[in-house]
Formats: structure tokens, sequence, C-alpha cells
């Protein structure tokens, strides 16, 4: 059973509205757990623990019903649901939220057929300069999430690295956790049951960039053993902001059929968006047959074969700059310019390349029709 304790939750009863403060601890160890999802589920009343397990709720109690409970999750843990009425019970009380420790489900995967074997088969979306987008402003609360759904083809996939876009983080840096979900089975078919069985939370941290850059941010899953078989839905969850500037996260999305969801705080109820996928790309392996695997290495051959290159020159006031970073952002291969400014990458139309070099504004060209392009540089 979910253990409740005498520790350090307190409550206050201020103008109506009730603050409930605590720690969230492990259950065996007493160790304090960080970043767990912590609210009364649907209502948009959520947050979630620090990285010492020290959280603070504010809601007005009287408003909500009597059976209403606060839920408190995490990944590892068994789930608890807090009644408020024993809030109002108690009063002013000093008080631990204990979670027991999970018997973690392993994704161990054995391979039996020995005509079988995995094959790079990447998933998701890409933004090709369409002003599409979603964001974060303050109206975002610890524990609001974008999450998209990825249609993929049916068979056994492991998920290998996301890698999305961020178009402009005012905030000296935001920490992220990347979460992966099986859809509930409804009509809408939103995010249902977490498939990250590693017991481990994903984490990101996301940098200040200014606005109308383009800044490649790369995940690595392999680690946590993320297996599929269908389509699933993967999100990034805001856990912190630092720094005194207001929240404002703009991540980039792409035209699609099959849509987005978005919850505003922890274990708030999720809200879908059609005709708009979040811009998440994800490498991933796709288990075939051995007649499958050859296909497709032979396709692949061809395809590098007639693998298109973009080439130029970087340029600025007449001259040529040496050792300008060149990146592909969709694909993240890069080079650099020689001593004449040229460079050479691989690239097709649509692709996203960033020229970036210290002292001068980081340049974002479109690939079209043309093998060449020259990228001109203005000094910062």
């Amino acid at each position: 059973m979910l253990t409740l304790v005498l520790g350090l939750l307190m409550l206050f009863q201020l103008s109506g509205q009730t603050v409930f403060k605590g720690r969230v601890l492990d259950d065996t160890t007493r160790e304090p757990i960080p970043y767990v999802n912590i609210g009364i589920v649907d209502l948009g009343i959520g947050t979630v623990s620090d990285e010492e397990g020290f959280f603070l709720m504010k809601f007005n109690a009287n408003k909500l019903p009597p059976l209403t409970t606060i839920l408190f999750s995490a990944l590892g843990y068994e789930t608890l649901n807090f009644p408020i009425t024993k809030i109002s019970e108690q009063g002013i009380a000093n008080q631990d939220i204990l979670l027991v420790p999970k018997a973690l489900e392993l994704n161990e995967v054995v391979v039996s057929n020995k005509g079988e074997e995995f094959i790079r088969d990447n998933v998701g979306y890409r933004n090709f300069g369409e002003r599409s987008y979603g964001y974060w402003k303050d109206n975002v609360a610890e524990g609001g999430e974008l999450a998209t759904r990825v249609v993929v083809k049916d068979g056994l996939r492991k998920l290998e690295q996301l890698s999305f876009q961020v178009w402009h983080n005012p905030s000296d840096s935001l920490l992220l956790r990347v979460n992966v979900y099986d859809d509930d089975g409804g009509i809408s078919r939103l995010p249902g049951t977490p498939l990250n069985k590693s017991g481990k939370s994903i984490f990101c941290t996301i940098k200040k960039s200014k606005e109308g850059t383009n800044e490649l941010v790369k995940v690595d899953l392999k680690p946590y053993d993320i297996y599929v078989t269908d389509d699933f839905i993967i999100s990034l969850e805001l856990l912190e902001v630092y720094g005194p500037t207001a929240l404002g996260l703009v991540i980039p999305a792409a035209f699609n059929q099959y849509g987005s969801y978005r919850r505003y705080s922890s274990q708030d109820k999720w809200v879908k968006f059609t005709d708009t996928n979040m811009a998440y790309y994800v490498e991933s392996s796709l288990l075939v047959s051995k007649k499958q695997a050859e296909r497709f290495q032979r396709k692949l051959e061809r395809k590098e074969k007639k693998s298109p290159t973009i080439a130029g020159f970087a340029i600025s006031k007449g001259k040529m700059i040496p050792k300008v970073t060149v990146i592909n952002n969709d694909t993240g291969e890069s080079t650099k310019t020689d001593a004449q400014g040229r460079y050479r990458l691989a690239a097709q139309k649509k692709d996203i390349i960033i020229f970036r070099k210290e002292g001068y504004k980081d340049l974002n060209l479109i690939v079209g029709e043309k093998p060449t392009m020259n990228a001109r540089l203005q000094e910062q």
C-alpha cells in the first residue's frame, strides 16, 4: 500500500486559498524524488516537485467536490491519490509524501527468428520553412506538455534519438522531460500509458537563444530501451524555468493531419489540435525480415549514390570567410568553410542550412532547386 506519514507537508488557509506545501520521498530509502507530477486531474491545478522533492500548490478547496484527490505520479513509483478532505481535517500539519517504488518492467527484447534484424527507419515530422509552431508562455505551469502523434509502420521498433528545433527561448535555460505514450484507445486517441519503462526520466536542457535562430536539439533515447509496435505519442514536458525572463519557448511544427496535444499543467486534461504536428523527428530501428533488410540496404545504397549536395561560399563585405560552421539542420550533418570560404554539404531540397561563426549573425537558408547557395553573413 502507498504510505502517507508525518513529515514536511504544510497547509495554510489564506483568504479562501489553500497553500499546499510538502516534500515527496522514496518510501524505501527516504531519498527525495525530483520532478514528481502533482495535480488535480483534468482541472489545470498542478505542479511538479523540484530537484529536492519539494512542491507547492495553490487552490481553493472550498470550490472543489469533497471527493477530489491530488494525484502524485512518477516514473518507477506507484501513483498516490491524496484526498483533499485530509487537508481540511488536518489543518496545519507536517508531513512527507512517500511513494512506493514499482517493480520495473524491463523491455527486454529477444529476436527469436534468426531471419530477422533491425534496420534504420526514421519517423516523425520536420518543418520545411512553414510558419507553423507551438509555444509555451506564462500561462503554462510546471508539468505542461506539448505532444504529437507519430504515425509509423506496424512492427517492433526501438526509439533511439529525438530531434527538434528551437526557434526562440528568452529564458536563461529550461529543463524539459521527454515522455513517450501509447494512446488511450478513445475516439480522440489522447496520450495514455507511458512507454518509458526504465524508471528513469529523460531530461533535456534548452539554452537561451535569440528569436529567429534555429537551434537543433538532440536527445539520446537509446539508454531507456523504449520499444513500440505501432503509432506512439511523444512529448516535451516543462519542469524548470531558470532566470528572470518570462517563459517564451517557440518550437516549430509541421502541417499534418495526425494532430498534436497540449496540456497546461501537471495532471491537466489533454487538448487536441488537428492538422498540425509538432516537428519532432525520431531516429529508430525497425525489426524486419532478412529479405526486407536486404531490399532496404540496396535502396539505401542507390539513394546514397544519388545523394544531392549543396555547395557555395560564405561571404561578408565582399570577402570570403573561412572556418564558418555549416550545418544541415534536418540531418545534423555539418562541415566548415575552407581557407577560400568554400563549403560542400549533403542536402536535399527544402533542407534548412545554418551558417554560424563567432562575430557574425547566424544565417538560415533553405535549399532550393539550384545545387549552389552562397551565404552572405552580417557582422554582429
